[in-house]
């Protein structure tokens, strides 16, 4: 997109649309003349009007004029000048128009619509477009006097054949400053009545930065601005900066602080917590364990079963591949009375559907396998152990929410005033579909399969022809639309918005205070059951109450045969528990 801005002085130009459009083929800038009236409250109205010869039949339809608001003032300071758009036409009349936002201030979009069936080009010759808007704040306090300040108009409009003048109707009593020294006098300043200075700029100059026009009045001149007044500019001008920094220091302060809670956590347990053993699933101990490998299924899978039988809600034949299950008896415990279903229901929901799954096998003298059940059942077993290791979090973090929300809204602010809004989306977009291909590629049991042929070919399509269209189009857009130097701060804060948020949801990996618990708690577990660590005593009840878990670890062999020396010791000849039944 060719816009010609001038960015330390406050002007009203014309520029190419868009990329789609060469202005210099399709329009030349013929004329261009400004009035400016200025009131004692130190706003101003402007009335611009250009001359445009449209030189092709084909060709956009409509000529963008920019509007900048923040400038550079003498002594260095950043300013921001209200803008309200009051009309906008072409050849005397009202025409269709559309703001768009820019670092600088707005840009007015003025010609024909676009729209399907309509023809959006401005028919040959010379068309007159005219725009009328009110500014604010053009006036500055120095000791003893004020100064009203002109920031030059019409110094870079597009093309350098056009001839540019200004009207400035002024309050009376002021005089003008001579140019600043060291710069060229680019145009001719004359006053043509006692309140009125006529500004010409020639044909035939290039396009430059000319200096403002300053024009000194008595303290008292224009009206006497409030505190409140001064503080509501002072936010104007420093809004976008604010709220550029905003989200990467929220984003960087929830991270110090989340980081800090880290270091903060208990230390690692150095003896078995039982009551984290009755709150933690067995399957949820396999997953974690194995660091959620795809293989911890069938463990998981088992420990749940010896969970059941550790419960008396079914038997076992073994604890190995080979075991089936027989004697099920969930069903009749849940039309008991209040104690024996807060049994069932106090069991974690993973286990619950363990039994269900073993409870739809197909029976063989009352005996089902317990291996077979599983098969076609890993995802949703996953599901249900990842489901309790959310819940294990205690609850959603609403902090980590709230959190990426108002990082995600304050980068859209930015890219929205700074103009900047669909250039962002882009780079977000390139983000996305990378992210998708890379976790397709590396995690692809986390995208289901489709279900019949159209599924696969509208999948398949989507893959090979959507996802690379889309990644093209961004792509494009971002090489071929140009970033004005004024942009490049403001896209380096919404690029850091972006790396807050995905770090703020990446620490969701991070574990808290009660996840940090239960690792330890099967840490030490296992230690416990290889006997590096001593913990509780032995006896028939702690053996079965920390079998599932044994067999969750693959230690139930070596467990049984401290099992079997306590035995030993004890004199304890025979172990006939009922959850065990005959081969």
């Amino acid at each position: 997109m060719l816009r010609l801005l001038s960015w330390p002085i406050l002007c009203v130009m014309l520029a190419v649309l868009t990329s789609c459009s060469n202005f210099d083929q399709e329009f030349t800038v013929q004329s261009a003349n400004s009035t400016i009236e200025v009131y004692t409250d130190g706003t101003a109205f402007v009335l611009e009007n250009f001359d445009i010869l449209v030189k092709k039949a084909r060709n956009y339809g409509g000529v963008y004029v920019d509007i900048p608001e923040r400038f550079k003032d003498v002594s260095g300071g950043v300013h921001w000048r209200d803008f309200e758009l009051a009309a906008a036409g072409r050849d005397g009349q009202d025409e269709y128009y559309f703001k768009e936002n820019n670092v600088p201030g707005h840009s007015i979009y003025i010609g024909n619509e676009h729209c399907k069936g309509c023809s959006s080009d401005l028919p040959t010759g010379v068309t007159k477009i005219q725009i009328a808007y009110w500014l604010g704040r053009l006036v500055r306090h120095e000791s003893d006097r004020e100064v009203l300040f002109l920031p030059a108009y019409m110094g870079r409009v597009h093309g350098q054949g056009a001839k540019k003048t200004l009207t400035l109707k002024l309050p009376p009593g002021g005089t003008v400053r001579p140019s600043q020294q060291g710069q060229e006098v680019a145009y001719d300043i004359m006053r043509s009545a006692s309140n009125e200075i006529l500004v010409s700029i020639p044909a035939g100059k290039g396009d430059r930065v000319l200096p403002d026009i300053e024009i000194e009045y008595p303290v008292g001149t224009f009206l006497t601005i409030t505190s409140g007044e001064r503080v509501q500019w002072w936010l104007s001008d420093h809004f976008l900066p604010f709220i550029s920094i905003l989200g990467p220091l929220i984003a960087g302060l929830f991270v110090l602080t989340r980081l800090g809670q880290g270091w903060r956590l208990p230390a690692p347990l150095i003896a078995v917590d039982s009551k984290k053993s009755e709150s933690t699933s067995p399957a949820l101990a396999a997953y974690l364990f194995s660091n959620w490998k795809p293989d911890a299924a069938k463990p998981a899978f088992m420990a749940s079963a010896c969970h059941l039988a550790m419960k008396r809600l079914l038997r076992l034949s073994s604890l190995g591949e080979e075991c089936e299950a027989s004697d099920l008896s969930a069903r009749q415990v849940r039309k008991k009375g209040k104690v024996e279903r807060a049994r069932w229901y106090g069991l974690p929901a993973v286990t619950r559907s363990v039994f269900g799954r073993i409870e739809g096998e197909r029976p063989v003298n009352d005996r089902r396998t317990v291996v077979n059940a599983l098969y076609g059942f890993e995802p949703h077993l996953r599901q249900l152990v990842a489901e309790e290791y959310w819940k294990a979090r205690g609850g959603v973090d609403r902090a980590r929410l709230a959190t990426a929300t108002s990082i995600l809204a304050l980068g859209v602010a930015v890219a929205y005033f700074s103009g900047l809004l669909i250039f962002s989306g882009a780079i977000c977009g390139v983000l996305l579909i990378v992210f998708v291909a890379v976790t397709m590629f590396r995690h692809p049991e986390r995208f289901p399969g489709a279900a019949g042929s159209f599924e696969q070919f509208k999948q398949a399509m989507a893959l090979l022809v959507g996802f690379p269209a889309m990644l093209s189009f961004a792509l494009y857009y971002i090489g071929t639309t140009e970033i004005i130097s004024e942009q490049w701060p403001y896209l380096m804060a919404i690029l850091l918005d972006i790396a807050g948020i995905v770090t703020v949801l990446a620490m969701l990996r991070l574990l808290t205070p009660k996840q940090r618990k239960i690792h330890n708690n099967i840490l030490i577990l296992n230690r416990y059951f290889l006997g590096e660590i001593e913990g509780p005593a032995m006896s028939v009840e702690c053996y079965e109450h920390y079998l599932p878990f044994a067999v969750a670890l693959n230690l139930e062999q070596r467990w049984t045969e401290r099992f079997n020396l306590w035995r030993e010791s004890e004199k304890m000849e025979t172990y006939a528990p009922d959850w065990r039944s005959s081969s």
